[in-house]
């Protein structure tokens, strides 16, 4: 039986294309550190509720009146579980990712292979008093 050309470049152009479409995954846990003095370290626990976002050229730009925007085209966004896990599934590549909570200093990973090994994330209280990362917006 004779394939008809076109179906056999369909095909071929179907099979080419489909690694373009291929998910992989990046987990990973937030957490944040509580506690700690002149001889005792602080105790690392999960932080849940922190928004983690992930997409190509990110960067986060901190308000001085409480609201912190983020410039770039976000891929994906997750809530941190209670016991801090997150996760994304994204095609194959290099993404900066961007961990921000409500009165904590946001932390900005730049280069995050995906897939690869998951990417934990351990972000501090605010405890500057200025009033910064109080919001988070999105625009160019």
């Amino acid at each position: 039986m004779r394939v008809p050309t076109r179906a056999l470049f369909f095909t071929t152009l179907c099979l080419v294309g489909l690694p373009a479409f291929a998910q992989a995954k990046l987990t990973g846990k937030v957490t944040h550190q509580i506690g700690g003095a002149v001889g005792r370290l602080p105790e690392t626990r999960p932080l849940g509720g922190a928004t983690v976002l992930i997409g190509k050229d990110l960067h986060l730009d901190i308000g001085a009146t409480g609201t912190d925007k983020v410039r770039g085209r976000v891929l994906a966004k997750d809530l941190s579980e209670g016991n801090g896990s997150y996760a994304f599934s994204v095609p194959a590549g290099t993404y900066t990712v961007i961990c921000w909570k409500q009165g904590y200093v946001p932390q900005v990973e730049r280069n995050v292979k995906v897939p690869g090994s998951s990417l934990d994330l351990d972000i501090g209280k605010d405890t500057a008093g200025r009033g910064l990362h109080q919001t988070i917006a999105y625009g160019n």
